[in-house]
């Protein structure tokens, strides 16, 4: 397995304040939406609706379930290219 070249000290840091910003960023979006979901759908009507015999609320559910796991996957991805040395 080659080794990555480590980069100079500066752009260390850069590199985990970057980490860290996108980190703690998206997990505080993902927060938001998980714990919004609940409060809509127990004291509001907006997700009462029906389309094609799908409850918007249950459509509402998978997304809150799904788009955390897609949001991990994309930034495995780019930590993973970031690495392997290429800088974006």
């Amino acid at each position: 397995m080659p080794r990555t070249p480590e980069p100079p000290p500066g752009e260390h840091d850069l590199m985990i304040q970057r980490r860290k910003r996108v980190v703690l960023g998206s997990a505080a979006v993902t927060v938001v939406v998980f714990m919004a979901f609940p409060i809509l759908t127990s004291f509001t009507g907006v997700l009462n609706g029906v389309a094609g015999g799908v409850g918007a609320a249950y459509a509402a559910g998978l997304a809150v379930i799904l788009l955390p796991l897609a949001g991990a996957a994309a930034y495995r991805r780019w930590t993973s290219r970031i690495e392997d040395g290429e800088r974006r």
